[in-house]
């Protein structure tokens, strides 16, 4: 009985088996290259296939007939073919570019952004070229970024503070091209620099992968800036509200197949005179005998009207290309300038600031060095800066000033406006920092990279009128005695590339050691140069999993032991108001990640992206100021703080030209238990001013041929909301002093960019705060209503 079943299960199998096939086959370009994400369907069923990376497809349980096979891709024209199956069958389908699509902008397979996005460190890279005509800066871009909030002092290069998942402050590591931003100098920084002198911006979170080698906590944002390999002229011009004007140059010109030169220039100027609500104002009395006093407040409208603020950068750059010694040779020489008035300080008080200035100029060398060895086995790169920054501080002002611009008759008595002793300090600032990163392919899918980071600071100056120590019979300027710190992190990675490529796998170590040297400014009195050294050495390690479920979808998941080492600052203090703190332990957290991706080409000009995230944080010894003393403060460790939150991201575009984004965030950072706890505060409340609900959405839709064919205009509206916050430490919203809640914010931005693409030609008009809202930023500080901007662009390709 047995045998017959089995042979007739057999049979029945065997015949089931016959009775469909399989379609397969590959999805490829003119030049035979795969054309991954292709949409191959069925015009007879509702069975269809996304080919994956190498342009592969395959379709199931067919049953045998003919079929009317349908391929399709982004910039592609629509391929079809009728198909007999009558057995497996596999095809080659050759998708030709689309002329029509070709009129437009249209990404073919995966932007740079998009790949980076898609490791399995979680990385958001926001791809500058959407936005690229409009009149924005780095900063306001990660504004609409999932889980970034950006925080500023005031207006148009003023102080900035980015708060990432939780973080902010220096546990967010800030970087332009790789190296930290603080390198090059003050003259450089993250609000100063416009949208179209960066190619994109990496945003990391949880993870910081060895290739950047530096310490952070966990979060880190790289400013890439704007590099062409072909000939190439970008420049472009912004006037906007409050005297705004804002200029970027781009240029690269191939002197042969092995040389080229290039340049990057921007420059920026604002009065930063916009108005602000509500502002308390001290008044002053007028006594019978004739004497000044100081009198009540009022509370008045006022216009900033010390705010000014200038910089610029330039930088020149020469590439060599395949030679035999090196694969690419970029030498580099930049200037960054930038001077400030300074209107207030952290908070908005009862008194303006109105003398009170700062400025600093820095020029770095940079050498970024690229190898191939061992039959491109093992990749080599170094990459070295050198900077050298001025600058000055001139706060030694007796004069006091109102909100209206009135020069008060009362004095300050410490004779400084924002510091507690008048300053004119003279800064002379050295740093330096080398990466070399060697990667070795050791097999088809198994790789091992090494870096090493070394970091060296050198702090030294000036002041006149600051501070002294008494070093026996000599008075000593602390200034003059420089201040040290070096720091070196080696780390190694190691990654698996498995189950057909499906899981990817990257473990890796960290060893982070700093020594720092400076003088003791808080011995007002010694027989001998009171120097102090402090050093430590710390491990990190951590491990990061991806696995791709399906062509459009993945998972993945990591885990980070991090470390960041303290800062300059945060170590010596500033010889101002912000004193040292040798005993200062770095910061260490347990960062873990969890997230899935989502994204598909639905049509031609259908696209669809979702993306999911959790983090949950565990902070020790978390740096952060302290009051000291009635005038001071300097940094010490917190207690420990516990992080978690999600993020959801989409962007869609339902018909062509028309694309939906939007994004949500929800964070809670917990006060923990510890030793340095201020008086009052209680475990389980909120780390104080950091926003935990916000979120965004976008529209954009483009309209084709409008007043001439090709030419295009593009409308767009942004919307932002930040739920309400306090800027100090609360049990109960609802319960604390309105004073210290910045209210929940909606804010409504919009504007249109006209695109002549034949001439090269685009002009943009951006609304910013369309709705005129009260808007808050750092500490409650005003941010503008309503203003515009209106940029032209010029672009010139020789060879497109």
């Amino acid at each position: 009985m047995k045998l017959p079943l089995l042979l007739f299960l057999f049979l029945s199998s065997l015949a089931f088996s016959q009775s469909t096939h399989t379609l397969s086959g590959q999805v490829v370009n003119a030049e035979g290259a795969p054309v991954f994400y292709a949409h191959v369907s069925l015009e007879e069923g509702q069975q269809y296939a996304v080919a994956d990376q190498e342009g592969q497809f395959q379709i199931e349980a067919l049953p045998p007939g003919e079929y009317v096979v349908k391929a399709s891709a982004v910039g592609y024209a629509v391929w079809s073919e009728s198909v007999v199956l009558d057995q497996n069958r596999t095809l080659t389908i050759t998708l030709t570019p689309s002329v029509q699509e070709l009129n437009n902008i249209v990404v073919l397979g995966k932007t740079e952004a998009r790949e980076v996005s898609e490791q399995p460190i979680a990385i958001n890279s926001l791809d500058t070229k959407p936005v690229m005509d409009q009149a924005l800066g780095a900063e306001q871009l990660l504004k609409v970024s999932t889980g970034v909030v950006v925080r500023q002092t005031g207006g148009l290069g003023s102080n900035v503070n980015i708060n990432l998942n939780g973080l902010s402050g220096q546990a967010v590591r800030i970087y332009f091209d790789g190296i930290p931003i603080n390198v090059f100098g003050g003259g450089l920084q993250l609000n100063t620099i416009p949208v179209d002198a960066l190619e994109r911006i990496d945003v990391y979170k949880g993870v910081m992968p060895i290739a950047v080698g530096t310490d952070a906590l966990g979060g880190g944002i790289n400013l890439v800036p704007a590099r062409k390999s072909q000939d190439y002229l970008q420049t472009s011009y912004t006037i906007g509200s409050f005297n705004t004007h804002r200029f970027t140059l781009n240029a690269h010109k191939n002197l042969s197949g092995k040389l080229a030169i290039s340049t990057l220039a921007y420059f920026n100027y604002s009065d930063n005179d916009y108005e602000m609500r509500d502002i308390r104002s001290i008044t002053e009395n007028t006594l019978a005998n004739g004497s000044v006093v100081a009198g009540s407040e009022e509370t008045i409208d006022v216009r900033r009207f010390h705010d000014r603020h200038v910089s610029g950068y330039a930088e020149a750059s020469i590439q060599l290309r395949d030679l035999a010694w090196a694969d690419r040779l970029d030498l580099t020489t930049s200037y960054a300038r930038r001077d400030d008035e300074i209107q207030h300080g952290a908070f908005i008080t009862n008194t303006a600031v109105g003398e009170a200035e700062f400025d600093i100029n820095t020029l770095a060398q940079r050498l970024d060095y690229r190898k191939a060895l061992l039959n491109d086995r093992l990749d080599v790169r170094y990459y070295g800066v050198l900077s050298v920054a001025q600058s000055q501080v001139r706060d030694s002002s007796r004069f006091r000033y109102n909100w209206r611009g009135e020069r008060l008759t009362t004095t300050n008595a410490s004779g400084s406006e924002l510091f507690p002793i008048p300053t004119l300090r003279e800064g002379r600032d050295l740093g330096t920092a080398h990466r070399l990163v060697l990667n070795y392919t050791l097999s088809e899918h198994f790789a091992l990279t090494v870096s090493e980071f070394f970091r060296y600071t050198e702090i030294e100056g000036n002041d006149p009128v600051g501070s002294r120590i008494s070093i026996g019979d000599t008075s000593l300027d602390p200034n003059t005695v420089p201040s040290r710190l070096g720091r070196n992190i080696v780390g190694a990675e190691f990654t698996a590339t498995l189950l057909k490529e499906k899981l990817t796998t990257v473990a890796f170590y960290k060893n982070y050691d700093y020594n720092a040297e400076s003088i003791d400014i808080l011995q007002r009195s010694a027989t001998r140069l009171p120097l102090r050294e402090v050093q430590a050495n710390e491990n990190g390690y951590g491990l990061a999993v991806k696995y791709q479920l399906h062509p459009t979808m993945f998972v993945r998941s990591s885990f980070e032991r991090a470390v960041r080492i303290p800062t300059e600052v945060e170590i010596f203090g500033d010889f101002g108001a912000i004193l040292p703190n040798y005993e200062l332990r770095p910061e260490k957290s347990n960062n873990y990640n969890l997230g899935v991706q989502y994204s598909t080409f639905l049509s031609t000009h259908q696209e669809l992206f979702l993306r999911l995230d959790g983090f949950v944080r565990s902070q020790e010894d978390l740096i952060r100021p302290d009051a000291f003393g009635p005038e001071n403060t300097r940094f010490i460790n917190e207690a420990q703080v516990a992080g978690r939150g999600a993020e959801f991201s989409v962007r869609y575009s339902p018909i062509k030209n028309l694309r939906l984004s939007g994004n949500f965030t929800y964070q809670s950072n917990e006060i923990g238990a510890g030793g340095n706890a201020a008086p009052g505060q209680l475990i389980g409340n909120q780390v104080p001013n950091i926003p935990q609900l916000f979120y965004n959405a976008g529209v954009r839709y483009t309209f084709e041929d409008v007043f001439k064919e090709l030419n295009t205009l593009e409308v767009f509206w942004d919307y932002l909301f930040i739920d309400r916050f306090s800027i100090n430490e609360v049990a109960d919203l609802d319960r604390a002093n309105p004073l210290f809640i910045i209210p929940a914010q909606r804010v409504h931005n919009a504007g249109v960019i006209y695109r002549l693409q034949e001439e090269g030609l685009r002009c943009s008009l951006n609304v910013q705060n369309v709705f005129n809202a009260e808007v808050f930023d750092n500490f409650r500080i005003p941010r503008p209503g309503i203003n515009y901007q209106f940029k032209v662009s010029y672009s010139l390709q020789p060879n497109r």
